[in-house]
């Protein structure tokens, strides 16, 4: 974030929980203790500034800040993982009773339901009139200095990632309730987590994964062969609308 402008350590963090929460999580203390880390390691300058009767830190980035983003940007990134309560439930499920494994997994699919509902709804100002998505179309960001929307501050120069995170997150969060309530329903039918009938279904399940994933998926056809698409024709040509417009259409959110 230091790389996008300057912050004090509470809008840095706030901005944080907000914007990254869906794909990566942090308490407020982790952040704070990062955002140090960051000044001892040479990354960025912190300042204090007057605010009222108190101080407070503003943070910036250092050139060898930006060095230490450019060369992180060049590496692999490591496997994804998840921490889904729901799913350690469900691997746990057969030492529980069907009512405790079913209130789980609608837990789950009503959580991932509502984290899914606030990026739509993140989309949805996005796309409004006057919103980021009509600055971008005109121009506006990058060096105008701070610009709000509905009271928040806005980055439209950067509306091309932030849609492909929600888009990309959006559907992750739309297979996890899916599928949660899927299973719900599903282990509504078992006499017990333990009940032998379950075998059936089973083998059902297993032959269905391995026929699904027999073809691998083409690669003009999957959502993260797009994105890197996009971003590579952008990093060609920063002008590129089509390319901008590729990332930004998954606003649309289906």
């Amino acid at each position: 974030m230091l790389a996008v402008r300057s912050w004090t350590g509470y809008e840095m963090t706030t901005q944080l929980q907000r914007s990254l929460r869906f794909v990566w999580p942090s308490s407020a203390g982790h952040l704070y203790r990062e955002q140090k880390k960051l000044v001892d390691l040479g990354w960025a300058t912190v300042v204090d500034e007057p605010s009222g009767a108190r101080t407070r830190k503003r943070y910036s980035i250092t050139a060898e800040g930006e060095q230490a983003l450019r060369v992180w940007l060049t590496t692999e990134p490591q496997e994804p993982h998840f921490e889904i309560e729901g799913m350690l439930r469900l691997f746990h499920g057969d030492h529980g009773t069907v009512e405790d494994l079913v209130a789980a997994m609608e837990s789950t699919a009503t959580s991932a339901t509502a984290m899914r509902d606030e990026l739509v709804g993140y989309a949805q100002e996005y796309v409004e009139e006057g919103g980021p998505l009509s600055m971008l179309e005109q121009g506006v960001g990058g060096s105008e200095g701070r610009i709000e929307f509905r009271g928040r501050e806005m980055f439209p120069e950067r509306l091309h990632v932030i849609a492909l995170v929600i888009d990309g997150t959006t559907r992750m969060l739309d297979t996890l309730a899916s599928f949660a309530a899927e299973t719900s329903t599903e282990a509504r039918s078992w006499g017990s987590t333990t009940d032998p009938s379950i075998a059936a279904s089973t083998r059902e399940r297993l032959e269905s994964i391995r026929v699904r994933y027999e073809t691998p998926c083409p690669a003009a056809g999957c959502w993260l062969a797009r994105c890197a698409e996009s971003l590579i024709r952008l990093a060609n040509d920063p002008r590129d609308v089509d390319a901008a417009d590729s990332g930004t259409r998954g606003l649309s959110l289906r």
